[in-house]
Parts: structure tokens; sequence; C-alpha cells
């Protein structure tokens, strides 16, 4: 059964996360997405992260996550036979992907009106650290630059100390969806209409839309969010983390009537469910502010403090599970995560082979689709694996090819010091 972009062909010249990570919900879906990596490789390649014993030969997790079901095709794009090569698989292609920075794309003759010459149905999408306008259009960023400018940063730590970054790449992650769910839309309106286009979003755009309600209500109050540290900045209430006594954390949101005064009850407090304060679910979510004083706000914190102390985690957890009206969870680490038999089920992580270390797990894909779903099944590219095949499909002859593969492998070579 053909995939949704099946016939799709995408170049991508993209490195870590934000870009290679939207290419691969792409290549998910059925397009073909060839990866134009540098003579040296994309250096996600060989980013190891920490605690990471796998064989030299294994891809790093970053290049893993952001790289499986590709083809790699190795160029340098900087001599002329790169660029040419380049330009002739672009003008073959549905779409152009990039996360590099415009001025670096600019001095290559990769801008959006350049390409369209050659190309006019192509879907020209380039996805940056700070958008397409603006002073800071060509300065690099990083994650956590994004975190920071974005203001997720500043809500995260504790009240009374410093800001903290979170503990994932949300602004690169978050990006990536962007980038793909504009890559999506631009391609629909060029099936519907015969259109191409270009396509811009950025790590900073993607915190700003990440964070919709909290910026929204600065804009109505005209006063910014402040850290809460275990707790919800927007949410004046018992929304919050929660130790029990054997350690184990949970995080308490939304608790019907009825839960809540079993909640108290088991918890050692049973007068906290008949506090006017809090006696409704609506009060608990921080909807009813006249009744939320700061006194009452810490009052019922260190009282949940106390009744979640009462009882271990597994005690905890039961009694959450047995009830529909109460969304609480405890708090997992990855390996946890990875043995949930929700996230199992639903295939968010699936198995996969890989050069070192044979079967191992890769994140999946989140979208579902009932009669064309994605197909997650070739591990992350080698470096220039499909160069020939690339080469030979536009027409390129075999010592073309071979004068291609001498180049970058001298250049490897060089930068490795062989």
């Amino acid at each position: 059964m053909a995939q949704p972009l099946s016939g799709i062909k995408v170049v991508e010249m993209g490195m870590a996360i934000q870009g290679p990570a939207a290419g691969v919900y792409l290549s998910d879906m059925g397009a073909e997405v060839l990866k134009v990596e540098p003579p040296i490789g994309d250096s996600s390649r060989f980013h190891r992260g920490v605690n990471n014993n796998t064989p030299p030969e294994t891809p790093g997790a970053m290049f893993i996550a952001g790289n499986r079901g590709k083809k790699s095709v190795c160029l340098d794009v900087h001599s002329e036979k790169g660029r040419d090569i380049l330009q002739a698989m672009i003008a073959d292609a549905d779409v152009f992907m990039s996360n590099y920075r415009p001025v670096f794309l600019n001095r290559l003759s990769l801008d959006y009106e350049s390409l369209r010459k050659c190309n006019p149905r192509l879907i020209y999408a380039v996805v940056n650290g700070y958008g397409p306008l603006g002073p800071d259009v060509n300065r690099p960023m990083v994650e956590g630059a994004a975190q920071a400018r974005g203001g997720v940063a500043n809500l995260c730590g504790p009240s009374d100390g410093l800001a903290m970054m979170p503990g994932a790449t949300t602004a690169d992650g978050t990006g990536a969806i962007g980038f793909a769910l504009g890559i999506m839309t631009a391609l629909l309106e060029r099936e519907r209409h015969g259109t191409g286009q270009s396509v811009s979003t950025s790590a900073l755009g993607a915190q700003i839309f990440i964070q919709s309600w909290e910026i929204q209500q600065c804009i109505l109050t005209g006063e910014p969010l402040q850290r809460a540290g275990s707790y919800m900045p927007n949410i004046r209430g018992p929304y919050g983390v929660y130790e029990a006594s054997d350690g184990g954390m949970f995080l308490f949101t939304l608790v019907g009537d009825e839960g809540w005064g079993l909640l108290c009850e088991k918890g050692g407090d049973p007068e906290l469910a008949k506090d006017e304060n809090w006696n409704d679910a609506f009060k608990r979510m921080g909807a009813a502010p006249e009744m939320q004083s700061e006194e009452s706000v810490l009052n019922v914190r260190d009282r949940m403090k106390s009744i979640f102390k009462r009882k271990t985690t597994a005690e905890w957890r039961d009694f959450f599970r047995s009830r529909d009206d109460c969304i609480v969870e405890k708090i997992q680490d990855h390996s946890e995560v990875l043995s949930d038999p929700q996230v199992l089920a639903n295939d968010y992580v699936v198995p996969m082979s890989f050069e070192g270390i044979g079967e191992s797990m890769v994140v999946g894909n989140q979208v579902q689709l009932s009669e064309t779903p994605a197909v997650i099944e070739r591990p992350p590219p080698q470096l220039g694996d499909s160069t020939r095949e690339v080469m030979k499909n536009l027409g390129y002859s075999d010592q073309d090819v071979d004068e291609v593969e001498s180049h970058t492998l001298k250049i490897r070579k060089k930068f490795l010091g062989e």
C-alpha cells in the first residue's frame, strides 16, 4: 500500500535536530529524503552524549533520532562539482529543506529566488533560530538560547533561585514539528493549486507558540508570570509535583470532587476536602481567583505535601489508577517510559537494528493513520551510502561519481589527520 508521501522527493541540508527531525517525519510518511552531508558528515553522527558505551561504529543518539530512514549523499558543496550536483538534485525534487542560516544558503545561491527559477513547483523550506526576518535572522542559535530568548527558561526553576533549562530539547523539537507541518501545508496547497512557495519557521517561533496561554496571560494582565518551582505558574492551587513516602514523585493535575474527598481522607487530612477555597475542581484549577489568596495557596500546597508523604508510591499509584476522575501521574524516568505498556501499545518506540549493537529501540512516529500508516524500518544511513545511486539517476557517469567520492574522502582524511 502506498504511503501518504510516496513519490515525494526531498533534498535535505540539515544538522543537529530541528531540520533533520522534520525530515524524519516526511521519511516515515513515505517521502524519499536525500540527506546532503559534508565530507566529514553531519556532526551529530559523532555526538556521544552521556553514558554512551556503544561501539564506535554505532551512530550517536542525536543522529539516529534525526536521520533514520534517509539516504546520505556526501558532497563538498563548496566545490563547483558539488554545487552542480546539488543544483541538479534540487531541480528534480519536490522539497528543499534546510536548517542552515540564510547567509550560508545565499552564499551558495541556495536562496528561494535562485532555486525557484530552475524548479517553479519547489517547496523551499528553511527553519532557523530566530525566523526569516528581523535584525537577528543570521545569528547562530542553539537549543538553550531559544529557550532563553523565548521565555520558557524563565518559567523553569525555583521561585527564589536561578532560571533553569527544561530537561529536553523543547525548542528544536517543537520547531521540527512546526517545520514539518509547514512543509505538509505547502505540499497540500501545491497539489490543489499547483503553486510552489517558501516555508519558514524557527526555534524562537516554536517557543512562542507552545507558550500561547502563558504569553496571552501576560498580554491580558500586563504582568509576566513568575517561576513557581514545582507548581504550574499560571494556576494558583494544588496543581504541582508531590513526593510519596518512599521518594516517588507524582504530578497532581485535576481531581474530581469525589476523588478529592477520598484523596484527602486517604492522606490523613479529611478536613481539607471541606475547605471552601478548594472544595470543587473549578477552584482547584485556579479558576476562582477571588477565593485563592496567597496564604490559602501556600496552605493547600503544604497540606498536599503532607498528604502524599503518608503513603508509598505503589499505594498512591494503585489509588489513582482505580479512579477515572483523577488525572495524577507518577513522574517516570526514560527507562520507565521505554517499558510503559501505553507507549509500547501505540508504537511510540519501535524496534530497529543498528550497526554495532544489533536490535534496539528507536522513537516512533506520533501520528497514526488508519489506512496509510508511517513505516519505520530503515536505520540512519552510512555517510554517502547513496551518493552513487543519486548521481547515476541524475545522469552522471561512473567517472564523475569516482571523482566526487575521491574528493570527499580526501577532505575527510585530512580532517581526521590520516
